[in-house]
């Protein structure tokens, strides 16, 4: 069964759907059956909602394109196959034995993935650890008078913060929250530096406000996510459920001043970036929050993007060696696997290597 590239994808797509006729199934099967179910499972299961994005076809485009493939079984099935009927296989995976590009540096000099670890800092300046042994606390106060906390996750750090009007946060690594210990007056406003997923509390007469880097959300009750680290250049805001109120902010002698502002639907992200213009597009949820559920997504990423996002969870310093190509990476791989593994597995492409010496990566061509 001869196919160009545009009918390889849509056999892909329609294996992936369930609606290819028995001879198109039975040509994808029989591939699958001969290259594939002898090889070990991969340690990431299937993920079919975001499956369509990752099925890509890799073919030479007149420069040095290199992706990185390290997805489930069935998505490197069908991808290699798309490949094989039109003439070139450019997949590396993550099944199958170590890759000798996984150099004994980095085995040698591993780092351990990141943990719940967070603390909890009072108004007085005393600050309490949480116990590393929990992945959650819930804040209560008996104090009648109303006192800001800050509670911080650091690099290599996750924590879930219950707030006092039972509200949900998700601590990304190297973020905080500072907010009330009670929400007293109209709104319940909070504060947030780095990234957070929040599942907030249903209460109408009560707006929940988050401040964060150049702008404000507002909610009545969603889920949703903010990814505001001040390194990356923007902060993206992505809404799962319900309906949030963006607003950018500019900083004036007097006060804030409302630049621009949207209303997000589900499955919508706006991103604010230094002109203080809010953009609106159309976003993958599972990516957006692939953190929030231990798994780091690299879709179309520059390596000094993949690394600042290692960096955080690793709690590692970054430093590059000569002239990195542009090559950008495609991948998708648990965030409980030690360094080592991520970073060998970026190295399959043979476009980029690293060096481990103490908690500094060297990335080098």
């Amino acid at each position: 069964m001869n196919m160009d590239t545009r009918q390889a994808k849509e056999l892909i797509q329609k294996y992936v759907d369930g609606e290819c006729t028995a001879q198109e199934k039975a040509v994808f099967e029989s591939w699958y059956n001969q290259h594939i179910q002898d090889r070990p499972e991969p340690t990431i299961e299937p993920n079919y909602k975001v499956l369509q994005r990752r099925l890509e076809i890799s073919l030479p485009a007149g420069g040095n394109t290199k992706q990185l493939r390290l997805w489930p079984r069935i998505a490197v099935a069908a991808a290699a196959l798309a490949a094989i009927t039109i003439g070139a296989w450019l997949y590396t995976s993550s099944i199958g034995s170590r890759h000798p590009m996984e150099s004994r540096d980095l085995l040698v000099n591993d780092i351990a993935p990141g943990k719940n670890t967070a603390t909890l800092t009072l108004a007085d300046g005393k600050v309490i650890n949480l116990d590393t042994n929990r992945t959650s606390v819930i804040i209560t106060d008996s104090v009648k008078a109303m006192t800001m906390l800050t509670a911080s996750t650091p690099r290599g750090g996750t924590y879930q913060i219950t707030l006092p009007d039972g509200s949900h946060v998700w601590l990304n690594a190297d973020s905080k929250i500072s907010f009330p210990s009670q929400f007293i007056g109209k709104s319940r406003k909070i504060q947030l530096t780095g990234e957070a997923y929040l599942e907030v509390a249903k209460d109408k007469a009560h707006p929940f406000i988050v401040e964060s880097t150049g702008q404000q959300v507002e909610v009545l009750g969603t889920h949703f996510n903010i990814n505001s680290y001040a390194e990356d250049g923007s902060t993206k805001t992505t809404l799962l459920e319900g309906a949030v109120r963006v607003s950018s902010l500019r900083s004036t002698s007097r006060d804030h001043e409302k630049m621009d502002e949207v209303m997000l639907k589900p499955g919508q992200q706006s991103v604010l970036t230094d002109n203080n213009y809010i953009k609106v597009e159309h976003v993958d949820l599972e990516e957006a929050v692939a953190w929030k559920n231990g798994v780091f997504i690299f879709n179309d990423e520059e390596i000094e993007h993949v690394m600042r996002r290692l960096s955080r969870w690793y709690d590692i310093d970054v430093i590059y060696k000569g002239k990195i190509n542009d090559e950008r990476y495609f991948g998708e791989i648990s965030r409980f696997k030690n360094l080592s593994q991520v970073l060998g597995m970026l190295e399959r492409t043979n476009a980029i290597h690293f060096k481990i010496e103490g908690r500094r990566v060297t990335v080098m061509k």
